[in-house]
């Protein structure tokens, strides 16, 4: 069997998945790609900040997203299309280049499923530990904590869901699902890193 190429890793918010991602990069001694595949894709597509905004704010509160996205539904659709092709184009690009890398979210896991072997993960934690992150370190108000990260949540599955016909969070859909609550960022990161040097 070949080598793991790709760690892909699928979070819940606030579950630690970027961080573990960093540190799962620095162990293998690799590069670690999160919201700069989303920067890297609006720039290639040519759609403008604003509206790949406006469309994330579609995604996460339709209520309150402008009405020429609530009610453009092919709009909505081109936007959301034009920006996974560009950033499957971006992920396999860096996946054949790099001699092994790790991948935060954006359906990597889908999108090089057929390239090169992949370890597939998905992290999660329990709401009360998710709740306090992001409380503590990104400033949600105590009153809306719930609610934002239901938010979240919602839009993550929403792109995976549409993107891959997978579901996210589905444990079928990963190689390894893992309670980042309880074993902590360090631990999680060291066992995925073993995963992908047993495979060597």
């Amino acid at each position: 069997m070949s080598r793991i190429k790709a760690v892909c890793i699928g979070r819940q918010y606030a579950s630690g998945g970027s961080e573990i991602g960093r540190i799962v990069a620095r162990k293998l001694q690799a590069k670690c790609y999160d919201h700069e595949i989303v920067n890297m894709a609006i720039e290639r597509s040519g759609i403008s900040k604003e509206d790949f905004e406006k469309y994330e704010e579609s995604v996460i509160s339709p209520l309150h997203a402008p009405i020429s996205f609530r009610m453009g539904a092919n709009r909505h659709l081109d936007i959301s299309e034009r920006i996974f092709r560009a950033e499957g184009d971006i992920i396999c690009e860096i996946a054949d280049k790099e001699p092994i890398v790790v991948f935060v979210g954006r359906c990597a896991d889908f999108v090089l499923r057929n390239r090169v072997r992949t370890l597939d993960v998905y992290i999660y934690s329990d709401m009360e530990k998710r709740m306090d992150k992001a409380i503590t370190k990104y400033g949600v108000s105590q009153d809306e904590v719930e609610q934002v990260i239901k938010r979240f949540d919602k839009k993550r599955a929403y792109f995976y869901d549409t993107n891959t016909n997978k579901h996210w969070g589905d444990k079928s859909c990963y190689d390894l699902c893992i309670d980042s609550g309880k074993l902590g960022y360090e631990t999680t990161a060291s066992i995925i890193a073993a995963i992908v040097r047993a495979s060597e």
